[in-house]
Parts: C-alpha cells; structure tokens; sequence
C-alpha cells in the first residue's frame, strides 16, 4: 500500500516548508503536500482536502497556533497538528494547551521526522477506530436482530432488573410486552422454593466476575420458574457477562430441562472445533486461540511462540501409500504432537500436511529443546500403513508473540518463512526460529551490519549491475538505460538497494557504491559505443558522493581515460538530496555541465514548488516521482499533477521521464500527456543484458 502523507504546511518560508518535505520524504512518505498563506487560504485547504498531518510554523505573521487549531475544529477535521517552534524559549506544554499534538524545534528536522511519523500514525489509527465503532455499532444492531428472532428465551439484566428480552422469552413466561416486565425483579419470577438457590449463585457469579474469571464458564442452573398464569416450569438457566447500550449486564439463556439440546449443542461444538483425519483443533479454532494470545501478550501479560510444522516431502509419502494412507499418516504424527506437547498447548491441522502449534515456551533455550524434542519424536516413529512401514521427518518454523509482535498476518507469514527455510536447509528435518529483519533493528545496528555486508561483497566481487531501457514515447533516436546496482548475498541472491542503501547513506559505504557503480557502469558503456550503438546511461548519484571533493576529479578522469562523450552520461540525483545539500548540489551541477554532462532530478514533483529547487540544479531529465504513476488510470488526481509537470516543465525546455510503468493503460495516458520518456517493467525489467530493440516504439 502507497505510504502517502497528505500535509498541510503553515510557513512563511518556503525553501523551509520544500526542507521538510524532503525530511518527510526521505523517511519513506509519498508526500502530497499543500501550503496556506493566511486565514482565507486555510480554511480553503481544509474545505478542499483532508490533511494528514498539520505543519505550524509558530512565528507566522498571519496564522497563529490558536488561528490553525480553530480552523481546523471549525472545519470539521481532525488533523493533529504538530507545532514547529522558532524560539527555544517557547514551551511543548503551552503549545499542547492549546490543542497542538506536540511541539518540534525548527532546527531538528530529524525531530520532526519522527514527531510528523507518530501523527500520521495517531491520525491513520483514529481513522480505523471510527471504522470499528461504525462496524461495532452495525454488529449490535444485527445481533439485537438475530436476538430478537432467536428461538432461545434470553434476557438481558442489571442489578437484578430486566433490560431486555427477546420475544420467546416474553412467550415463556406469558407477557405479550417488555414493558411487563421491565420493572419485575429476576427473583420474583422464580419459584419460592429455589430464590435462595439463585441467590447463592448470582453472590458467587458476580465475585468471579470481580476477580477477573471467566464468568461465562460457570455451570447452568435447574430453576423452576413461575409464569404470570402461576404455571410452573423446570428450566436450565445460563448466565453471561455482556453489554446492552455500552453498559455492563447479565444475559441469561433459558432452556427446559427435559430437552437433550445442550448435550447436542457440545457435540456439534466439539465437532467444529476438529480436523476429521487428525482429531486435533482445526485451523478456525487455532486462529481464534491464536487471537487470544496475541492480545495476551501484546498487553503485557504473558508471551508465547507460534510454530509451523511440515512433514517433509509428504507429496512423496503420498504417492508411495495413497490418498488413504497419507491420511493415516497425518493421524499418527497428530497424536505424536498431542503426546509431546503440554496440557494447555493448542495443536491444530492447519492445512495439508501443516500443523500449528501454540505454545508458551518462548525462551530461546527451552524453546529449542522443546522444537527439537518433536523432531527427534517424530524422526523416531514408525508409522503403519496397511502393513507397511514408513518413517518421516519434519520441518519447523518458530514466530515468537510478544510485546512487539507485529499484526496476526504477519505472525502467520515469519513462521510460513520460517518453516520454508527449514525444509530447504539440509532437506527438512530443521528448525528455524524467526529472526528480526534489518528494518526490526535498531538504526545503529543496522548500519553496523550493512557496513560489514557491503565491505565484504566489494572484496568478494559481489556486486552485480543491471540495465533497464529508458524509451522514447515520440521516436527520438538513440539508446538509453538506467543503471541499477544490486548487491548479492552469500547465496548469490539479489538485494534490493532499497534494503541496503538508507544504511550506506547514513555512513560513507554511499561513496564507495557510487565509485564502484560509476567504473563498472563507464567500462561497460565504452563497449557499447564501440560496437557502434549509440547509448546514454544514466548513472545515479548519492548524497555522500556531493561531500567527496575528489568524487568529481575522478569522473573526469573516467571518462577520458574510456573515450566516453560526457554527454552520453546523465548523472541522476533524487529531488530531496538536493534539496537537503542545495549548495553541494549546485557546485556539483555546475562543474558537470561545464564538461557538458547531462542532469536527472529523480522523484520529482513532491515538493509545494518542485520547480523552484531547477534555479540551483539545471537538470535536463525529470524523473516524475512513481507515486504519481502508479494507477494511473483510476486517479484523476495523478492525471492532473502529471499533466501540470509536463506542460510546466515543456515550457522551460526540460525532459519529463516517468518511472515504474506497469500496464499499456498507463502508457496511453502518458502518452497523450505528453511525457517524453518512460521506463518499467512493462517495457523489460532491468536485465544484464543491452539488447532492448528500440524501434519498437518508434
């Protein structure tokens, strides 16, 4: 899903409202960003559109702090404002007093990144809570309908006084009305006899209730009830908590006493519970035990570990014994797993030949010995089917459930992962226990492991390039690629540079993959051209190469040294680097022009006034940000900002090029906007090879 941010800016400055939008923007954020100017403007913003996040700078001449709170009451939103002090003298307190999320400095970009990250969040998760009160409250309404319709007697009561009641147990007890009964005590409508029975339960049904215990496990009750005829009746009655308008009560469930309903009604629960072939715990049932522990544990209260269980090679086991025989293979390994596991573990057939386990070991080292004590259980089995014998062994993935544990999707999705890294290690027979991903880590850590990874796949020569052919969409002549950089891990696995470069960036990896890009990328080229093609590359530059004096020395010498014409070169940099080192930028632009090499601004079209930052970085290419492409054809707003780019950037002679193009729809609009160049997928992914047939598109 787009991580877009819709921002309104209060500011008077805009080179420092476009900083922090780079900020936002270097922090992962597709920014939509709007700015106003004085009141009038405000209220039009928020009229017109439904910000995110509110930026108030608190020195503005116009728009104070209490100005922007009221409007955005007045206006019916709900944006938290994040306050952006000028002064270290103002205070975070008197600011929240006023109505304002929280308080930065202006200095402290790094600050704000965070702070606007936390509001955009705290507005998203308001967002869902409106949508969940708005189910919660369809949901009550459908219930009080399947209530009222139920054949079941069931009445809700507070402080022993009836609420509400259904229409069969209006019926039950001979009243046509609630109003009959809403002022009749639950007492007086039991028999004489049994008032103290009902009594001495209802005192120890509220203490369980006090001490926290599930009130809604307590046994029915044999009653006997009087109707308003005087007639009596032998009924079981049953006691829950619930909430009837928000506020707490009883609901009771009245059934009669010579009927074997509840028997039945514990058959067929049981039944829906269990897998047919194993007679352990569906998948249903485990999501719902596994909803359970998650919140248990992401409140605090007691951590536990999610485990996936495959037999290995199972389709071979299958093919061997049968359909039938499988089967009573997945029973015999069902009961091994309820043997080996402890009393209040939950076993489940999940799907196939996958079983899922929840468990409260979450230690690493007794969480070990209990994953491998399976294992060794289930490699030592003999298994009998129709008189033959098989062995088998498993494969394990472990998530753990913490504090910290993501969503329940993404729970399944690390054990699944888990569990397939297992069966393909040594074929099977393995446990593998999720680890924290880089993006898990903490920002320290992080660098410090991509450090160590980037310097040894330098020194092993693991570094890998690949071109993707940037197209004409109006038969302009010539070949162009954009040159992408992937990293291989030890298994000689492709990674994204959008996995390792934030790190890179943050240290001075960034230069060293510039420089290594750069040569590779020029060798390669020089071969190109001296087959006779006429090709430009477009190289992308980092922000640590504009701090690199001697970063520029060294492309000229490149290129002289490989024959290559500057201008068959386009060095690209993305729109907030610039906007985040203006003056390094400008120096470095100017000493490349003035060698006639050609510019790409990448991920354009942010900004509030993306075009002012082409006074200081002249470049030649403009690279609208892929956010705007991608479905294109459904949004009218991405339409509309391509086209003002386009014409705008037509109008001072600059090359619009758009990025990530995944579908022919997308590639009509663009070009009836007039785009100049596109690339994507659905021209070719970025490959090794220089082979792309330009003529096509002629």
């Amino acid at each position: 899903m787009e991580n877009i941010i819709r921002l309104l800016i209060i500011d008077d400055d805009l080179n420092d409202a476009e900083m922090m939008v780079s900020t936002l923007k270097s922090a992962g954020f597709a920014v939509r960003p709007e700015r106003a100017e004085d009141e009038e403007e405000l209220h039009e913003k928020l009229r017109s559109h439904t910000p995110d996040v509110v930026i108030c700078t608190l020195n503005h001449p116009e728009l104070s702090l209490e100005k922007v709170v009221e409007a955005n009451q007045h206006m019916g939103r709900h944006a938290p404002i994040v306050a952006v002090a000028t002064s270290p003298d103002l205070d975070v307190v008197d600011c929240m007093e006023l109505g304002a999320h929280d308080m930065v400095q202006k200095n402290r970009l790094d600050h704000l990144r965070h702070v606007v990250t936390r509001a955009a969040e705290f507005q998203r998760q308001w967002r869902r809570l409106k949508t969940f009160e708005s189910g919660l409250r369809d949901t009550e309404r459908r219930c009080k309908t399947l209530l009222d319709s139920s054949r079941d007697a069931i009445a809700y009561v507070h402080e022993g006084m009836h609420t509400y009641a259904n229409t069969s147990y209006l019926e039950l007890f001979g009243y046509s009305h609630l109003d009959d009964i809403e002022g009749i005590p639950l007492m007086d409508m039991v028999s004489r006899d049994d008032q103290q029975k009902l009594k001495d339960f209802l005192r120890a049904y509220e203490r369980n209730r006090g001490q926290d215990q599930d009130a809604s496990d307590s046994e029915p009750l044999d009653l006997q009830i009087r109707t308003a005829g005087g007639e009596a009746l032998a009924v079981q009655m049953e006691f829950s908590p619930a909430t009837i308008d928000g506020e707490p009560c009883t609901q009771i469930l009245i059934r009669n006493r010579t009927s074997n309903t509840r028997e039945l009604e514990k058959q067929l629960n049981y039944l829906a519970q269990r897998d047919l072939i194993t007679g352990l715990y569906n998948r249903q049932y485990f999501m719902e035990r596994l909803q359970d522990a998650f919140s248990t544990a992401t409140q605090g209260n007691g951590n536990a570990s999610l485990i996936e269980l495959r037999i290995d090679r199972f389709s071979n086991i299958r093919e061997t014994v049968g359909v039938a025989g499988g089967d009573l293979v997945l029973g015999d390994i069902g009961k091994l797993l309820e043997e080996v596991c402890a009393e209040e573990d939950i076993v489940a057939r999940f799907d196939g030949e996958a079983f899922a386990i929840l468990t409260r070991q979450w230690e690493s080292e007794t969480l070990e010995r209990f994953t491998q004590g399976i294992l060794e259980t289930i490699s030592n089995h003999i298994c009998d089917v129709e008189g033959r014998s098989l062995t088998c062994t498993a494969s394990m993935g472990v998530a753990r459930i913490d504090e910290n544990a993501p969503d329940m999707n993404e729970l399944l999705s690390r054990a699944q992962k888990a569990c397939q890294q297992a069966a393909r290690e040594g074929n099977g027979h393995r446990v593998v226990i999720y680890r924290p991903k880089e993006r898990e880590m903490t920002q320290k850590q992080l660098d410090e492991t991509w450090t160590a990874r980037i310097s040894e796949a330098i020194r092993d020569n693991r570094l890998h390039l690949l071109y993707q052919p940037v197209v004409s969409l109006h038969g302009e002549s010539g070949e162009r690629y954009e040159v992408f950089m992937r990293l291989l891990d030890e298994d000689g696995e492709a990674i994204s540079p959008a996995e390792f470069m934030p790190s890179a960036e943050r240290t001075n990896m960034a230069k060293a993959l510039d420089r290594w890009v750069i040569d590779h990328a020029v060798q390669r080229l020089a071969t190109q051209r001296k087959a006779g093609h006429d090709t430009i590359f477009f190289i992308k530059i980092t922000a640590g190469s504009l701090h690199d004096p001697g970063m520029l020395p060294w492309i000229m010498e490149r290129l002289k040294e490989h024959r290559i014409p500057a201008e068959c070169v386009v060095f690209e940099l993305k729109e907030n680097t610039v906007v985040a080192y203006l003056k390094q930028a400008k120096e470095f632009a100017k000493a490349l022009k003035s060698v006639h090499c050609q510019l790409a601004l990448e991920d354009f079209g942010n900004g509030l006034n993306p075009f002012q930052v082409l006074n200081h970085f002249p470049a030649d290419y403009l690279k609208v940000d892929a956010s705007f492409t991608r479905n294109l054809p459904s949004s009218e707003e991405n339409q509309k900002a391509m086209r003002q780019i386009t014409d705008t950037a037509h109008s001072q002679n600059r090359l619009i090029l758009a990025q990530q193009v995944e579908d022919a729809n997308s590639l009509s609009i663009l070009w009836g906007l007039g785009i100049n160049y596109i690339q994507g997928n659905f021209l070719q992914p970025p490959s090794e090879g220089l082979e792309y047939d330009f003529s096509t598109m002629g």
